[in-house]
């Protein structure tokens, strides 16, 4: 009797071990993702500066429809517009990033060279100037 009764606990003891792991794997995953989608949308943002970089460069050599001011005007506001953007989520990636390295602390992982090579969050962008 008091070996099934030591069985019983082992096993539940075991259990709770195993769900305690899980919910760790699960608050790890949680945190990487968030980092993941922060980083996803700063590429979006850097794919779209990038195609109005060119669009606003086609627009300064002089295309062949002659741009109007009122575009130009446009083009460069949109630009410093994702700038924006692309600065804020920055900022909410290094957030993630930083909250991502303390769920990985919390939980005794002590070296991130991994994860700084993953996860790398890039430069903040400057508005352009008025021409």
């Amino acid at each position: 009797m008091a070996q099934a009764l030591h069985s019983g606990r082992e096993k539940h003891q075991e259990s709770l071990c195993e769900e305690l792991l899980r919910e760790r794997a699960a608050v790890l995953a949680r945190a990487g993702f968030a980092v993941e989608d922060a980083l996803a949308k700063l590429d979006r943002l850097d794919r779209r500066f990038g195609e109005m970089m060119f669009r606003w460069q086609s627009l300064q050599a002089g295309s062949p429809e002659g741009a109007h001011p009122k575009e130009k005007q446009s083009v460069f506001e949109e630009i410093n517009e994702i700038v924006e953007q692309f600065n804020a989520a920055c900022q909410k990636a290094e957030i993630q990033y930083y909250y991502l390295i303390v769920t990985r602390e919390a939980l005794g992982l002590r070296r991130h060279e991994t994860v700084q090579r993953l996860y790398r969050i890039p430069s903040k962008k400057k508005k352009m100037q008025a021409v």
